[in-house]
């Protein structure tokens, strides 16, 4: 089965082909050049590359978040009009998740959300990732007490390395950033077990502060 993975939701736009368990292509690209542009671009690349066509991807899998607003909205939108226009299925599955998957054992992916806060999860990655620690926006000081219960974690994230000092038990993977193949792996693992999603229902998974965790801010800020 071949698996289109793409990924918006950082500063890299990340594009995966893989079949069944073989990667196939592997393409990310980091700059100045908007997300909107990049996917088509590097899609097209691919395809002429390999001598595939888009007609015979099976599946489509593209990243939900979270992460950057705007880059989420461009390419769930780009993986939505592939999916309607070729009749296609579509999966949507955690970035961070996804991005956790370029490691072994326990892994926590995270990602700067600015002003304290951090995207964040945990997955065990020695199975079809088990899920630790769900997708979360919370200020970098509580996810930091999530990852010191671990007796051993590895970081992964393109901001992974500016938090490393501060955890106790923590190292950084040679492979942080994210990868196009992984969201297409943990697309067709998610397929095989619940089958495709809506493609009209999709949507980012824009997180926000819990009222506790605003509350958090809020005092930490002001030094209540």
């Amino acid at each position: 089965m071949k698996v289109l993975g793409i990924d918006t939701s950082t500063r890299t736009t990340a594009i995966g082909l893989i079949e069944d368990d073989e990667v196939l292509a592997e393409y990310n690209l980091r700059g100045r050049v908007s997300h909107s542009e990049s996917v088509t671009d590097m899609i097209e690349e691919i395809f002429k590359k390999f001598e595939f066509s888009l007609e015979d991807i099976d599946l489509i899998a593209v990243g939900i978040g979270p992460g950057s607003f705007t880059g989420l909205r461009i390419g769930i939108t780009i993986a939505k009009v592939l999916a309607f226009s070729l009749d296609k299925d579509l999966i949507g599955v955690s970035s961070l998740v996804a991005n956790g998957m370029s490691d072994y054992g326990k892994v926590a992916t995270i990602v700067d959300a600015r002003r304290g806060n951090v995207y964040g999860s945990i997955i065990d990655n020695d199975k079809d990732p088990e899920v630790l620690f769900e997708d979360s926006l919370l200020p970098f000081e509580k996810f930091k007490e999530e990852l010191n219960k671990c007796d051993e974690v590895t970081l992964v994230g393109l901001d992974a390395e500016k938090f490393l000092e501060e955890l106790l038990q923590a190292k950084l993977s040679k492979n942080k950033g994210m990868k196009g193949t992984n969201i297409a792996r943990l697309g067709l693992i998610q397929y095989k077990k619940n089958g495709p999603v809506d493609i009209f229902s999709l949507v980012p998974n824009y997180l926000k502060l819990s009222q506790a965790e605003a509350q958090y801010e809020k005092n930490h800020e002001t030094g209540k």
